[in-house]
């Protein structure tokens, strides 16, 4: 055997033999890793390891503004977050803000006024519970009423007027107030 073959049959000896035991331990640590990460997902669909509080708590909605107010407004804001660019008086429906991520819990709703440039706060608490939005949820209606309150709805395609919404558009088309 020459020198140097008998050199290298020495050093993949030694260095070949941890190396091995290197890749061993390294496929070892990466398959536990894979396992951490999956488990929680093995066993239980989605909505159940959401519900746990496992995942994060915020939901992606696209945000559909509905002002039933006598003047426009502008500047809708949910926790801080453009929700709603501008709606007329007695409008909405028509403007689409796409992917809005909203947390989970109480909500902060704020417009201005277009005619005074007054911010006004939504008075009633708004909450947002994983409970309310159904799983095909894909849309958050936002209903802004004249006594400074707010409400939530959630719907598969583009929401529809609420209940309160259509008596207030009925009483101004029919009676002009």
């Amino acid at each position: 055997m020459r020198p140097h073959e008998k050199a290298l049959r020495e050093y993949l000896e030694v260095h070949g033999c941890r190396r091995g035991v290197r890749m061993k331990i390294r496929r070892l640590l990466m398959a536990l890793l894979a396992m951490i990460v999956l488990a929680p997902l093995s066993g239980c669909d989605a909505q159940d390891y959401f519900k746990r509080g496992s995942m994060k708590k915020q939901v992606v909605l696209d945000v559909v503004l509905y002002s039933y107010l006598d003047r426009p407004i502008f500047d809708i804001f949910l926790n801080g977050q453009l929700a709603g660019g501008a709606a007329a008086a007695y409008g909405g429906g028509g403007g689409i803000i796409s992917g809005v991520v909203i947390p989970l819990g109480p909500q902060t709703l704020t417009w201005r006024d277009a005619g005074t440039g007054q911010t006004f706060v939504a008075k009633k608490p708004l909450i947002i519970t994983a409970d309310q939005i159904p799983a095909n949820a894909r849309y958050l209606g936002v209903h802004v009423y004249p006594d400074e309150t707010a409400e939530f709805t959630f719907a598969q395609y583009m929401p529809a007027p609420s209940a309160r919404g259509e008596e207030i558009y009925k009483e101004h088309h029919l009676y002009g107030r």
